[in-house]
This record gives C-alpha cells, structure tokens and sequence, in this order.
C-alpha cells in the first residue's frame, strides 16, 4: 500500500470524527434527522480547521443508501466512492484555478443533468471567494432557484471577500480554530494508532505551533515522526520543526526575574550560536508574556484558559508573583519595539540583548551613566566608598563655590571674576527654589502620603490594577495645601496621559483618602529623565532603604566591574 500522509489517512469520516466545531455538527445532524437540509452552505474560517471534511461528509449523510442520516453507515457504495474521491455525484472544485465565466457556464449546464447514482449530486466549491464578480453573477440565478436533485457547499478563508447576494442565499457556518487540548487529543489518538510512543512536551509543541489548525498540526506530527521513531532528543526535534520549546522560554523568564544580566546574554548568545532564530523567538516570547500577564491579573481563570502544557502553566502561576505586573508590560513594550528596530539595522541580536539590559538595570536604580562614571580601580577597590567618590567627583574648588560662598574673594582677584562667580552660583542654587516658589510648596499632605505610598497601590490594585499599574511608573513628589504633586519620568510620559483625565484622576484621588483619611487634589507632572523616580523619598525608613539600596547598587557594580575587566572614568 502507498504511503499516506496523517491529514488524509486521519481524515473524518463521520460526525463523531470531526474535532471541534461542536455548534456546526449539532446543526447538520439536526438539519439532517429532520430533512430540513438547506440546497446552499457558506462553511468560512481559518485554513485546516475541516471545512471541505465536513463538506464530505454532509455529503455522504444526504447520500448514504440508508438515509438520509446524521450516522452514514460508510459500508455502502456511495460512502465508499466519496470516501475514496470516485463518487461522480460530488464534484469538487478548486475555485482559485476555476474562477472564470466560462466555468461558472460550464457547471450551470451540468447542473440540468440529475444524478449518476447518488440521492443528491453535490457541488463542493473551496476557496470560492476567489471567483471573479461575472461568475459570481453567473452563478447567482441558478443558486437562488436550483433543481431539487442540487446541493451547493461552498467554503472560503475570506468570507468577506464574496458577493453579498451570494452571501444572503445561503445558510453561513463559521468555523473556529481548535483549542491546544483538542488538537492534544487528536495527536494522542494519531501516535496510539501508529503504535507510537511520544513525550507529552513534543505533542504540547507540535499543537502550540500549528496554532489551531489541526491539518497544521498533523503535517507537523508528520514530519517528525520519523524523527521520534528512531528515538532522537527533544531538542533536535524542535529544531527540526523550527519552534521554540517552552523549557527555553521557562529558563529566560527565570533569569528575569531574578535580574541576572549575566544569565539573560548567555542564554541568547547560545540561542544564537545553535542556529536559532531571534525573531521567531521574540515571537514565542511574546506570546509567553501573554499568558503570564494572564497569570498575574487573574491566577485561576489563567488555569483554565493558558495554551500551554501544564508544567509550564505550573510555573508561571508560581513565577508570576514574583514578577511584578509593571515589569512584565515594561518587557512587552520593549520587545515590540525591538521587534521595529531590527528591520532598520537587520539584526535582532543586538536589540534583544539591549532590551534585557534595559529592563533588568531599570529595575536596579541604574538610570543614569552618571551614576557610574567614577575614577575607580576594580582590582584594587574591592568596595566602594561613596564618601570617596563624592570628594573625586567634586574637586575642592568646586565644593567651595557651592558650600562656601563666604571664600568666594579667596578665588577671584578682580570683580570681573568675583562678579562671574556669584551669577554662575546664583543660576546654580536658584534652579530648585524658583520650582517651589512657584508651586508654594508646603510639602505638609505628602508625608503620610509617601509613607502609605505602597499601600495605597495595592488597594487601588484590587479595584482598578491598569490605573494602579500607571500609577507604579510615578512617585508622589510634593504638596501644597490639598494639591498632591505625582511626578512621571519623561520616558513614562505614555503612563501620565494614560491618567490624566478626570475619572481617572477621581479614582486615586478617592484611593488616596481612604488610607490617609484626608481630601487630597491630584496633579500629575513630567520630570527630567536623569531626576530619579523613587516612593521612598522623605521618610526615615525610605532613608534606610536607600542606604541598603546604594549598597546593593555597588556590590553590583563590582561584579560587573570584575565581571568585563572595567574601569569608571570622570567627566572631568
């Protein structure tokens, strides 16, 4: 016997075989046990979903010999020559490469004709939405009143591409793509058959990748089978397939979270040097990131509704408390928009591995370049003195035009200089007065504001998480009488406008008084990127986590240090 291919050889032949598309095969069973079968069918959707294997075997049910009926016995002779595509009562036509006129006239004369043997003659016409306007209208008369002998299926990927007078003479089915479990248990069923032993993790990857379709899918099972039969590794297998496996994106998402830079640009500069492909990966990612944004928001619905393996939807319902909901939309931005810069400079490599960088230094205070541009040497300053640093950065001459105006004649001989001097030093300790000049700020309301900041997030959390999610990017900065001042960096500035209207600014406002119990006017404002934006601002314990955070920030500062051989350089 000829070799077969899985999508034919495990093709439906009856209305118990079909995967899904439930609401369909209830309405033809229906429509068949009653005989209230329509002469015209639309079956639309996605490719691979069984829309020409439904289209046969309505065609065997209306023809069986003992029906018409909703089980075809599939022993007769008119099941067995439409099963075996020899049936001269069910034509099927290709309506990309039959799409012309004189076609349509050619199938109109046929038409008259009644059937060879068959009850019924069935014209099966795939991808119609591919024929030309004048054989649509070809075809209009003889669809609206067809001889009683005539049944017309006709399915389309582009329903909206067919004429609307077309469309309102038959009975429309839209079929759905196939769920991860549904196309699970076709390929379970496929490799019991085939007396095949297969790994749960490939089967997951094969269904994850054909991304519900299952003809998709069981090419897909195809191609590997030989694989899987000579006993080769999960990993050749996914390379094979080109598709990403889900131990692959379980590992990135774990260095992540664990904000380690170093483990991140490994894991993908091995990515790279196995061949694999950055952007399908980022694909994949993206995706991923989908289902642990879902994880995050609402952790049991997730269970029920994530594509992915159960392993996998283990982990990240157990990950997803540690990966803060900010961070996560920060990490999907920036891939999409690495995603846009790698068409510009034909590499994904390097956009990748910046976003990593970005997103995890972000995450350790490390803003600023200016913040690490210090005369320090790695192998001989194991620690880092601030306080050292502070007097390198700031040379004595410098600190006394600041700290001590007093001296200013001990630097200037003549008034010209002196002169110079006090104007640079006016515009120098003028800058942050003239803000608060202006606001008149009291600075009174902020402080149990800023003490209560973290609490009040989490309660606007459990009511609006999107406004909360905004609200994290900001910091309450100052006050004056009840006007609260909430500062975003210029490069959250998509997360102000995203509050700045007047329901929004009501509910955190509300929010706000339910923890300090005082009415408060919210104002937002945008700060200078380099200004860092922190909650801890003001409070002696904000003070103690920043020493803990400086301390944090130079230890890592070391290791990276060590780690690349570096060395700070001053401005100066």
């Amino acid at each position: 016997m000829s070799y077969l291919a899985f999508a034919l050889k495990y093709r439906p032949q009856n209305f118990d075989q079909v995967v899904g598309q439930e609401h369909i095969v209830s309405s033809l069973k229906k429509a068949i046990s009653s005989k209230r079968v329509h002469h015209a069918y639309l079956f639309s959707g996605p490719r691979g979903v069984g829309k020409t294997s439904l289209a046969r075997i309505l065609a065997k049910s209306i023809n069986c010999l003992e029906g018409p009926t909703a089980d075809p016995c599939l022993r007769c002779p008119s099941c067995l020559d439409i099963a075996s595509g020899k049936s001269l009562d069910i034509i099927e036509i290709d309506g990309a490469s039959n799409r012309g006129i004189d076609e349509i006239r050619s199938l109109r004369e046929n038409i008259k004709l009644s059937p060879a043997s068959a009850r019924f003659k069935v014209y099966i016409i795939d991808e119609v939405h591919m024929l030309t306007k004048e054989a649509f209208n070809a075809l209009l008369k003889t669809l609206e009143e067809p001889p009683s002998h005539i049944k017309f299926i006709f399915a389309t990927t582009d329903p909206h591409k067919v004429l609307p007078t077309i469309l309102s003479r038959c009975q429309k089915f839209q079929f759905n793509l196939l769920s991860l479990n549904q196309i699970m248990g076709k390929l379970k069923k496929i490799a019991a058959a085939e007396s095949l032993a297969v790994d749960d993790s490939i089967l997951y990857a094969i269904a994850q990748a054909a991304e519900g379709s299952i003809r998709d899918a069981e090419s897909f099972f195809d191609q590997v089978f030989p694989v899987i039969s000579d006993g080769k590794g999960i990993k050749d297998i996914f390379s094979f397939l080109g598709i990403i496996d889900e131990a692959s994106l379980n590992k990135l998402i774990s260095f992540l979270a664990d904000d380690d830079i170093s483990g991140s640009l490994e894991f993908i500069d091995q990515m790279k040097k196995e061949g694999k492909d950055l952007g399908v990966f980022i694909d994949y990612f993206l995706k991923y990131l989908r289902n642990l944004l879902m994880a995050q928001i609402n952790p049991l619905k997730f269970k029920e509704i994530a594509e992915i393996s159960p392993q996998s939807r283990d982990f990240l319902t157990d990950i997803a408390a540690c990966f803060s909901l900010s961070k996560t939309l920060k990490l999907i931005d920036l891939l999409i928009k690495a995603k846009e810069t790698s068409k510009y400079i034909n590499s994904v490599h390097i956009p990748f591995e910046l976003v990593l960088v970005k997103l995890i230094c972000k995450d350790n205070s490390f803003k600023d370049s200016k913040q690490i541009k210090r005369k320090v040497e790695p192998e001989k300053n194991p620690g880092i003195n601030r306080q050292e640093v502070k007097k390198e950065n700031n040379p004595p001459p410098k600190k006394k035009l600041f700290s001590q105006p007093e001296k200013r004649a001990d630097l200037a001989e003549g008034k010209e200089k002196e002169a110079f001097i006090d104007k640079k030093e006016t515009e120098i300790e003028k800058k942050p007065q003239v803000e608060k000049e202006e606001k008149n700020i009291d600075d009174i309301l902020i402080q149990p504001v800023k003490i209560k900041w973290e609490e009040i997030l989490s309660n606007m959390q459990k009511k609006r998480m999107a406004i909360a999610s905004h609200l994290s990017f900001g910091r309450a900065d100052s006050s004056s009488g009840k006007e609260i001042f909430i500062v975003f960096s210029s490069q959250d500035k998509f997360h102000k406008e995203a509050l700045d209207s007047e329901k929004s600014r009501k509910f955190i406002e509300e929010s706000i008084k339910s923890v300090i119990e005082k009415d408060v006017v919210v104002k937002f404002k945008i700060v200078k990127s380099e200004e860092k934006i922190s909650t801890d601002a003001g409070t002696s314990e904000g003070k103690e986590h920043r020493a803990r955070k400086e301390k944090e920030d130079d230890d890592f500062l070391n290791d990276l240090l060590n780690t690349f051989d570096g060395k700070f350089h001053s401005d100066e």
